[in-house]
């Protein structure tokens, strides 16, 4: 092993709660980076896609609605997760949240198989459980299913049908 592989297996990792539009659209690139990685579909986004999700969470946080975390190896940003209480229709007509959610758990490749997954996992349940929510959910890819069920998580039967194909 090199001694500079060496040196970034040491790394320190910390996992920070972000709150600033800068930072939060760190985490929004994270999920973008995400989605290209598994082969989502972004090719319909708006050009200003960035700037209006960013304003979203940024939104959102202050109003105690959300919260993104990242990681850090030093002071490179090197992962994500964002969790947020479900916004619906539905949830307005409830006394307390029911469902939170978790997105844009992601880890630059360099990063993974340290546990950096799990521990923003681990944040972003923390801070739904201090919403009150009675349930987390999440959308996984194939390679999260471990580190989620490990945590708790269970499949549910989930159904979608594509209406579109562009």
């Amino acid at each position: 092993m090199s001694t500079h592989s060496q040196e970034h297996e040491a790394e320190k990792i910390t996992i920070v709660p972000v709150n600033t539009p800068t930072d939060i659209e760190v985490g929004v690139r994270f999920r973008y980076a995400m989605k290209v990685e598994l082969g989502m579909r972004v090719n319909l986004l708006r050009a200003d896609w960035a700037a209006r999700e960013t304003a979203y969470f940024a939104r959102r946080t202050a109003e105690g609605g959300a919260q993104w975390y990242l990681a850090k190896a030093g002071e490179k940003f090197v992962g994500s997760a964002c969790a947020y209480v479900d916004d619906s229709w539905a949830s307005t007509l409830l006394e307390h949240p029911q469902n939170g959610w978790i997105i844009g758990v992601y880890v630059l490749p360099e990063y993974r198989r340290r546990g950096v997954a799990r521990a923003l996992t681990d944040a972003a349940l923390g801070w739904l459980r201090g919403t009150g929510c009675f349930e987390a959910k999440l959308h996984a890819s194939p390679f999260g299913h471990g580190i989620y069920e490990s945590l708790g998580f269970t499949l549910t039967n989930e159904m979608k049908l594509p209406l579109r194909t562009d």
